[in-house]
């Protein structure tokens, strides 16, 4: 039998990512079905303004490091207020946190949730604040659960439960002619598109030589790079320049209308090196129809069905990925095949009623066995 729950998710992210997407996702279909969410975040970052705007009961906490007393009292104080029974943390630092405002007996429950394939950094006290401290897990992929056994958290205290698709939101149909309107692209040219910040395990460097690799058999393409511009910007912009990219390569900064980004590509590509879980990168261009090429890493295959949904190479490998990218490019009716078989397969695969419903089910046994 369920009952409505006090539950709080903790995250201590300051810009948008998947992460924060799942929060904000989870937290709404969690009201939704009556039970009492509260949004902990920076004052200021993107989830405490989303949330905000949704209409979620948010409080700002300021978390500057693991060993932030003021944090810890703040939160204590809230955890009180709304007399909060679970903890959902989603990045480390807010996990400490949390560890320590609730202390070390069994109220509120502390759930964990994973969401890249990074093993868990080893330190002085890893195993009380992974294992002894943690009264569940969430790992958003089965590549997730297997990093986290390798490093010592109990296979049985973990469920494997994916990051929702906002189905509605990520379609087929949506006009991108406003993108290639903004960036100088020609309407019939093909657009081959990455989206994820410019960190260096995000594969942009390969994207690039792969990119330059594509414009040699076809110098109509045109390609995108959708991620938040950082210190990395200007060694990839560089780069990109030194290979013949300029006015073919467009980096668009953070976007917060990515679905349009989505619908100009032709194309959607993950060349990451390491650490992806389900990447919502590769779930949201799949439920719009357009096919992928992604590299095996992480959970990537348990979004893309090698040749069924997209194609699958190996990391680091710019003439593989620039294969696979002219193979979809030759074969429209491949494009189109892939694109059908993608959108069914992820909008069954990753929906939010499931999330919901099975981390709900996961909250009500941990609160019931307290």
């Amino acid at each position: 039998m369920t009952r409505s729950l006090r539950i709080l998710q903790i995250n201590s992210g300051g810009g948008w990512s998947g992460g924060q997407y799942h929060v904000l996702l989870l937290s709404k279909g969690l009201r939704e079905r009556g039970h009492h969410n509260v949004v902990v975040c920076p004052p200021g970052s993107a989830l405490a303004e989303r949330a905000s705007n949704e209409g979620l009961n948010v409080e700002p906490l300021e978390m500057r490091g693991q060993w932030d007393l003021s944090a810890v009292r703040q939160l204590r104080r809230i955890l009180k207020r709304h007399r909060i029974e679970l903890i959902n943390s989603h990045k480390p630092l807010p996990h400490t946190i949390a560890l320590w405002a609730r202390g070390w007996g069994g109220s509120p429950r502390l759930v964990a949730t994973r969401h890249v394939t990074f093993p868990l950094r080893r330190h002085l006290f890893r195993t009380l604040k992974w294992v002894h401290g943690v009264d569940g897990w969430i790992a958003a992929s089965e590549a997730v659960m297997a990093s986290l056994v390798a490093s010592g958290v109990p296979a049985d205290r973990i469920a494997v439960i994916y990051a929702p698709l906002d189905a509605g939101r990520f379609r087929r149909g949506i006009p991108g002619d406003s993108i290639r309107k903004e960036f100088g692209i020609p309407a019939d040219a093909p657009v081959i598109g990455q989206v994820g910040d410019l960190r260096p395990w995000k594969g942009y460097s390969d994207f690039i030589r792969a990119a330059a690799l594509v414009l040699q058999a076809r110098p109509e393409a045109h390609f995108l790079a959708v991620g938040r511009k950082n210190e990395f910007y200007g060694e990839l912009s560089r780069l990109a320049g030194q290979l013949g990219l300029s006015g073919r390569l467009h980096f668009t900064d953070f976007r917060p209308d990515v679905e349009i980004c989505y619908a100009a590509m032709t194309i959607c590509v993950s060349a990451s090196t390491e650490g992806e879980a389900a990447p919502y990168a590769l779930k949201e261009p799949l439920a719009m129809g357009i096919p992928v090429v992604a590299t095996r890493v992480g959970g990537s295959h348990e979004v893309v069905a090698d040749g069924v949904t997209g194609l699958l190479i190996p990391p680091c490998d710019p003439p593989a990925l620039a294969k696979a990218v002219l193979q979809l490019l030759d074969r429209p009716e491949l494009r189109r095949t892939m694109g059908q078989n993608g959108e069914r397969w992820v909008r069954e695969r990753f929906s939010i009623e499931t999330t919901v419903s099975r981390t709900e089910a996961l909250y009500q046994r941990l609160v019931r066995d307290q």
